[in-house]
């Protein structure tokens, strides 16, 4: 049984990705929502002023940061990859109605964050509270995926000192909010990034999905990519502290580094995978496949200690991919699937993300709080445009399968066609050569005897006779199945047609015929005749010697013609109702006497070629054929 080959659903996967869009708009949008709305109530951000101081060696200290001048910031900070601690100055105002107050930092992905809070006694010293490094993934003392700590600052304002410390690309955003609200922010970002990675499964189950579907490896590397950026996720949207709160900042740390390269290299192999196919300068596949050893190599650089000096590294091959995408796609020569220019725009649309997405990385270009979201931006990017190229080509190796489906289908029908027809050859040639036999041997006998009499005449041109009668069967037979068999229609009168047809056969008179009065039928003549004739003949030839043969004809009600011809079961005995109108089927006891099995199967095809039927009423050891014509 053929396997039905599905088609990938377009209105579910073009849904996704619309929705894929709106998520990463309402992951930017809705924190600025949020503070637009804090506002509203007068509850806007609590930080009055922001002052920024770059630490190069990471070696300073409160003490020797208290006497430098700090640089006026604002709450986004952008620094790119400098392997710089950075010291951050805030001014922090209560929450109104003493709300509370939390100090919120995003991303929550820097290794180490020291906050510096004046000891509520005025006595000049100043508490230290750790994020990072040893802490516990989740000690703090603000329970949420976002970073932060709660404050308590005095009415007129507080000063803070924050120590920010990553080998990753430095970008920061850092706020203070009225509990509620940083709740409630919270919650919204939290929304938007679950319903980003919820939707990046789904494009990894679909991959899976395809995959199994059309064997192509290209969905393998899609729905690793895709796993591959929801584990990458899960650590920079600071989920891993919910689901595992016990892990060391230390440990998070490794493991979240490590996921950044080895997604960067999954992501750089995957379109390598891809753009191969479309055969593109032999240079640009080289370039790609050496950004993807560089980052093989940070990886190993990282592991073994200089951290950042591997992220930095890992960075330049980040930074060469959107101009590696943009000139191999361009370098290609030759088309495949889903189509050339149909690669060539959308891999010029993630190019030009993706060098979006880089600039703010290294810190050369600012887009707001865009700038926060960057991953989601790449993996949106990524997913949302290599979701659709993929689309695209598994529609069209699904429309091959069919194809191809279809194919084998006819391919499997002809040859069924053609050993049907072998077979039926086969038949034939056993049938013609037993018959040829038959009457080769009663010719044989006849003139082997010392005197050729009458009756031996006689019994020659019999077998003469049933000879010609099996080749005109044949040929009938041969016509019956062609295109040839054309129906010539005028008008005539059946029992004409009968009484020749019984006066033909040198048994006639054991016809008896019943006829009404005269019938016109328009209908084929010629073919009227073979269908009678064959009737008439095989009723005469398997009857008992000297029984009679009743013929009838007559007109019904229901604007047909009828006739019927009835004989007693001869020493052939009675034919199988399941069987008899087979072509070449013969009683096992007939085979005694010349004949080609093609009468009845003759007499049923003619007769529906007319538009009328014919049925088998065997009766107490009589047999009966009944056919009906329409007049």
């Amino acid at each position: 049984m053929k396997r039905p080959v599905p088609s990938p659903s377009r209105q579910l996967v073009l849904s996704l990705l619309i929705a894929f869009a709106l998520c990463i708009a309402g992951a930017v949008a809705w924190p600025e929502r949020a503070v637009a709305q804090t506002e509203k109530t007068g509850s806007a951000s609590l930080i009055r002023d922001v002052g920024l101081l770059r630490d190069p060696t990471g070696t300073m200290t409160l003490d020797d940061v208290l006497g430098h001048t700090f640089k006026p910031s604002g709450q986004l900070i952008i620094a790119g990859y400098t392997g710089a601690a950075f010291w951050v100055r805030l001014t922090v105002l209560p929450a109104p109605d003493d709300a509370g107050t939390v100090l919120i930092l995003r991303p929550p992905t820097f290794d180490h964050m020291t906050l510096y809070a004046p000891e509520a006694d005025n006595s000049g010293t100043w508490a230290t509270r750790n994020l990072g490094g040893a802490v516990p993934v989740g000690a703090e003392d603000w329970a949420s995926s976002l970073r932060g700590f709660t404050l308590e600052p005095k009415a007129d304002g507080t000063v803070y000192y924050l120590r920010l410390e990553t080998t990753g690309s430095f970008t920061a955003y850092i706020e203070a909010l009225p509990k509620f609200a940083a709740h409630r922010q919270g919650l919204m970002i939290d929304f938007a990034q679950i319903t980003y990675m919820s939707l990046m499964l789904v494009l990894m189950l679909w991959s899976l999905r395809m995959a199994v579907l059309t064997r192509e490896s290209l969905f393998w590397w899609f729905a690793a990519l895709q796993a591959g950026w929801l584990f990458h996720n899960t650590f920079y949207f600071g989920y891993i502290s919910l689901a595992v709160p016990n892990l060391s900042q230390e440990t998070v740390f490794l493991t979240f580094r490590s996921a950044v390269i080895g997604a960067s290299a999954l992501s750089i192999a995957f379109h390598h995978t891809l753009l191969r196919r479309y055969d593109p300068h032999w240079a640009s596949l080289r370039l790609l496949e050496a950004i993807i050893l560089t980052m093989l190599v940070a990886f190993v650089i990282f592991w073994l200690g200089d951290r950042t000096r591997a992220l930095q590294i890992n960075a330049v091959g980040i930074a060469l991919s959107p101009i590696a995408f943009f000139v191999t796609a361009f370098s290609t020569r030759k088309s495949a699937s889903p189509g050339l220019r149909t690669m060539r725009v959308i891999y010029a649309l993630l190019s030009g993300a993706l060098l979006l997405w880089v600039l703010t990385l290294v810190g050369l270009f600012q887009i707001g709080t865009f700038s926060l979201y960057g991953t989601m931006i790449h993996g949106t990017a990524t997913g949302v445009l290599m979701a659709a190229i993929l689309h695209l080509h598994a529609k069209n190796l699904l429309a091959e399968a069919q194809n191809a489906q279809t194919a084998l289908a006819a391919l499997q029908q002809r040859r069924a066609y053609e050993e049907e027809q072998t077979l039926t050859l086969m038949r034939f040639i056993d049938m013609l050569t037993h018959e040829t036999k038959n009457a080769m041997a009663v010719i044989n006998m006849s003139v082997s005897a010392p005197k050729i009499g009458a009756r031996q005449r006689d019994r020659i041109a019999e077998a003469i006779r049933d000879l010609t009668t099996v080749i005109d069967r044949c040929n009938q037979s041969v016509q019956l199945d062609s295109v040839e068999q054309t129906i010539a229609r005028s008008t005539c009168d059946p029992g004409v047609i009968l009484r020749e047809a019984c006066a033909a056969h040198p048994a006639a008179e054991r016809t008896v015929l019943t006829l009404p009065a005269p019938v016109t039928l328009h209908s084929d003549p010629v073919l009227l005749r073979v269908i009678l004739s064959n009737l008439i003949e095989n009723a005469l030839k398997y009857s008992p010697a000297g029984s009679r043969v009743d013929v009838a004809l007559a007109k019904v009600p229901e604007g047909r013609v009828e006739i019927t011809v009835e004989n007693d079961a001869g020493q052939a005995g009675m034919p199988d109702p399941a069987r008899v109108f087979e072509r070449y089927y013969r009683s096992p006891r007939a085979l005694s006497q010349i004949g080609s099995g093609l009468g009845l199967y003759l007499v049923q095809g003619l007769v529906r070629i007319l538009g009328g039927g014919i049925a088998y009423e065997p009766d107490a050891g009589r047999v009966r054929f009944r056919l009906w014509l329409p007049c």
